[in-house]
């Protein structure tokens, strides 16, 4: 049973991938123009290998992004070859613009709910918490083109105030089992 439980976590950990994958193309982009290649190994870099687009995943996104008017590109000689550069266009930016901000919203309302569903509210999480847990935390997408000493000064930041959230769940899990040890005392 488990591998049947496996598979559908993979296929929908692969759905998800395949539509954030125009997000991560606009937002490499949006640092500066770029060729195919050079974007997988920008996505790739920038997610830490968790995202590892191959060239027949990506091109398909970039012909449709193209379609769509978010992107467009240059031809420019590569040795005997031609290769296409891509740039973001202004309606891209925008585009972008509003992919960040509705999925800095879903994220919310999906951490709602796991909160909810473990009776974490609002009063019990560090105000530092929601801003931490921002349009970057599940995407990571905050570190791409960051060079070391800044993805570190990031990362360390993170490791900080979660740190202070793993306290505040673990004293959450104390008074649980609190609780549960008091109601399993027998009665006299």
């Amino acid at each position: 049973m488990s591998e049947k439980i496996d598979e559908i976590a993979d296929a929908i950990e692969q759905s998800m991938k395949k539509g954030h994958i125009s997000t991560l193309i606009l937002l490499a982009l949006e640092k500066g123009p770029s060729h195919g290649y050079n974007l997988m190994q920008v996505i790739t870099d920038g997610t830490y290998g968790e995202w590892n687009p191959t060239a027949s995943s990506l091109y398909p996104h970039l012909a449709s992004l193209t379609e769509k008017g978010l992107i467009k590109y240059n031809t420019e000689a590569d040795g005997k070859r031609e290769r296409k550069v891509y740039e973001i266009t202004e309606k891209g930016k925008e585009t972008l613009k509003e992919i960040i901000e509705r999925q800095q919203s879903m994220r919310r309302s999906f951490l709602s709910m796991i909160f909810s569903t473990m009776g974490i509210t609002d009063e019990t999480i560090p105000n530092e918490f929601e801003e931490f847990l921002g349009p970057d935390i599940i995407d990571d997408t905050s570190l791409i083109d960051k060079n070391n000493e800044e993805k570190l000064e990031i990362l360390e930041k993170r490791k900080l105030v979660l740190s202070k959230v793993i306290s505040k769940l673990q004293n959450f899990i104390d008074e649980i089992d609190s609780k549960i040890q008091n109601l399993k005392r027998p009665k006299l």
